[in-house]
């Protein structure tokens, strides 16, 4: 009876015979496999830099990176984690420990490459995340960096493409008047913002214009106006629109889709002089200007 139940215990490993350059070195140990109820008695061995695992049936393979160390029991053991989630516990070994402990070689030539597409990959999706990331906090940033975005870009205007208006002082400001009312009476929401006309020749820009600036300034070039009457009501309709950019931010919004990072920075480090030089090379594109020859 003794001799039967001692049988029963028993498992009698078949395996393949040893590869040619194994260690002469085995170290018995529990096989817990994923879809496995039970352990399963295994035999550990080295060759050729591999760890051998014997089963009943199989011999797996394993490379060094394919093993990690999971914690030494308070009793002695080894418990190790494979790359397929199955694991062996197992008695410590001085052989075992040594290469476990060894500095881990650099798998196949091409894990490297994947490794570097990868965060390649990463760092292009998180590029393409920050426009909408940037655009989603432009209204945390001051208002007064809208007004001093569109000064500067006044005076770039002013110093490379336009001309000083013709209208006399008085013109102009009757003029500012008469857009003022009729904007409030055309489009109160809007118009009830500040802003400001600002007028002037039109130089070099491709046509007549009116066109905003981040803050409220909108600049309306002379040969858009009939000082001597009524403004044209559709002045006063692309005057309303150009009044929604300005309330909507959109110069902002348009930094945040196209220069996402100084948007970001400006706020991590409330410092927007950033924002505020790059402006111009980002906004001007969307301006009414003769392409430079």
């Amino acid at each position: 009876m003794g001799t039967t139940q001692a049988a029963s215990r028993t498992i009698r490993i078949s395996a393949p015979p040893a590869p040619a350059g194994e260690v002469a070195w085995s170290l018995p140990a529990d096989y817990f496999g994923s879809a496995m109820r039970a352990p399963q008695a295994v035999t550990l061995g080295l060759a050729d830099g591999l760890l051998l695992v014997r089963g009943l049936d199989f011999v797996d393979r394993l490379r060094h990176d394919q093993i990690r160390l999971c914690r030494r029991s308070s009793s002695g053991r080894l418990l190790l984690r494979l790359h397929d989630g199955a694991m062996l516990d197992g008695p410590t070994d001085p052989l075992l420990e040594g290469w476990i402990a060894r500095p881990r070689q650099a798998g196949p030539a091409g894990r490297p490459l994947r490794r570097i597409t990868a965060l390649l990959a990463a760092a292009a999706l998180a590029w393409m995340a920050l426009p909408a990331t940037a655009e989603r906090l432009v209204d945390r940033i001051p208002a007064q960096i809208d007004r001093h975005i569109g000064r500067e870009m006044l005076v770039q205007l002013d110093q490379r493409w336009l001309q000083p208006s013709q209208l006399p002082a008085t013109t102009q400001r009757d003029l500012r008047h008469r857009l003022g009312q009729q904007a409030s009476s055309r489009c109160p929401n809007v118009a009830a913002a500040p802003w400001e006309a600002q007028f002037r020749a039109r130089g070099r820009l491709h046509e007549p214009s009116a066109f905003a600036l981040p803050g409220g300034m909108i600049v309306i070039t002379d040969d858009r106006l009939d000082p001597a009457a009524e403004s044209a009501p559709a002045l006063v309709d692309t005057l309303c629109q150009e009044l929604r950019q300005v309330q909507r931010r959109q110069g902002l919004r348009t930094l945040a889709r196209h220069d996402p990072a100084s948007l970001l920075l400006g706020l991590l480090f409330e410092d927007f002089s950033a924002t505020v030089a790059l402006a111009w090379p980002v906004l001007s594109h969307w301006l009414p200007l003769q392409p430079t020859r």
